[in-house]
């Protein structure tokens, strides 16, 4: 009998082993490398370090950790593409104009001047669904996820982590006329929408650029908007910001290599893509967006002047911008794409006719 009793139990023990195993044995733990683009010293920051630090920790139960490191600890930013491709790094964290010369729809992504107006409307046309009576359905990150795939990684999130671009100059720019001959440091489309009014546009990289205004090496630069280029304290030698901003939206591109994609359990997938769109839109809402008064306010206050482009000379900006996107468009079938949805995008919103 005892002998039953005890065959029974070593049974139901062996079937419990298998049925409920220990948790520990089947939690693999994932650990990756993260390259922001940015460096320490932005306050917004403070919601990427906490969302890897503690909620994607949370959210995983532990299982995957991801160490954040800044613009160029790791890898020069110029090289960030390739070191996620390769998996030096499992993910980085950019602007897709640092892949212009590897993607030919980067410059598109990374955003058309004079393109679409908020973050909000950005995050509608990456993600937005198709719902009956109401606009939407675009679903641009879908046709980026395509692209990036045939580079080898995958496309996390775009559209979130946003903000506008702006310019500041040494010297009054009070009609479109003023922008000719100036040196501006700017990236992606905005260099060519400067050189086609009569500048000269260059790109320098940001530990460079306050030395470069300060000297007189360039007479303008865009760094975001208000509230970025005050974080870099350009308005101490640059006392003139042109608005509108060309750029109202510029964001930033978040890409996993595939294959450390591909061995993520989808739990984990579903968790980090949640936590870093979460991440991005808080700083979207705090530094980069409802910032921006606050920028302007700062700016005010150290005796910057606001120069605002009216009438025939927004329309002629405007005009310098839209004929860009034509040419962007004739890159690829996929450029052609993403133009037309972004033409339907705008004529929807009553911005285009």
């Amino acid at each position: 009998m005892c002998k039953r009793i005890l065959a029974a139990t070593v049974i139901t023990l062996v079937v419990f082993a298998f049925v409920f195993p220990p948790a520990h044995a089947a939690e693999k733990v994932f650990r990756w490398k993260y390259q922001q683009m940015r460096i320490a010293a932005e306050p917004g920051m403070a919601y990427y370090k906490e969302m890897f630090e503690k909620t994607l920790p949370a959210m995983t139960n532990g299982r995957l950790k991801v160490q954040m490191f800044w613009g160029g600890d790791l890898v020069k930013s110029t090289d960030a593409l390739d070191a996620v491709q390769s998996g030096i790094v499992e993910m980085i964290g950019m602007p897709s104009i640092y892949f212009k010369g590897v993607i030919p729809e980067a410059s598109i992504e990374y955003g058309l001047p004079f393109g679409i107006r908020t973050p909000y409307e950005m995050y509608n046309f990456m993600y937005g669904k198709d719902m009956p009576n109401m606009f939407g359905g675009w679903r641009a990150i879908d046709v980026y996820r395509k692209i990036y795939a045939k580079h080898g990684v995958h496309y996390l999130a775009g559209g979130v982590d946003c903000w506008p671009a702006a310019f500041m100059f040494r010297s009054p720019i009070n009609s479109i006329g003023d922008i000719k001959g100036k040196k501006v440091r700017a990236s992606g489309l905005m260099i060519s929408w400067i050189e086609r009014l009569g500048g000269q546009g260059v790109f320098i990289p940001g530990e460079e650029a306050y030395s470069a205004l300060q000297t007189g090496a360039i007479d303008g630069i865009t760094w975001g908007g208000a509230m970025g280029m005050h974080s870099m304290k350009f308005h101490e030698v640059a006392k003139y910001y042109l608005y509108p901003s060309l750029m109202p939206i510029n964001h930033l591109t978040v890409l996993v290599n595939q294959k450390a994609w591909d061995a993520l359990p989808e739990d984990l997938q579903v968790a980090l893509e949640q936590a870093v769109v979460r991440a991005g839109m808080d700083i979207t809402a705090h530094q980069n967006w409802s910032g921006e008064q606050w920028g302007l306010r700062q700016m005010a206050k150290a005796g910057v002047t606001i120069n605002h482009l009216t009438g025939e000379d927004l329309k002629k900006a405007e005009e310098v911008a839209y004929g860009l996107w034509e040419e962007e468009a004739q890159k690829s079938p996929e450029a052609a794409e993403l133009v037309g949805m972004m033409k339907d995008y705008m004529r929807t919103m009553g911005y285009m006719e």
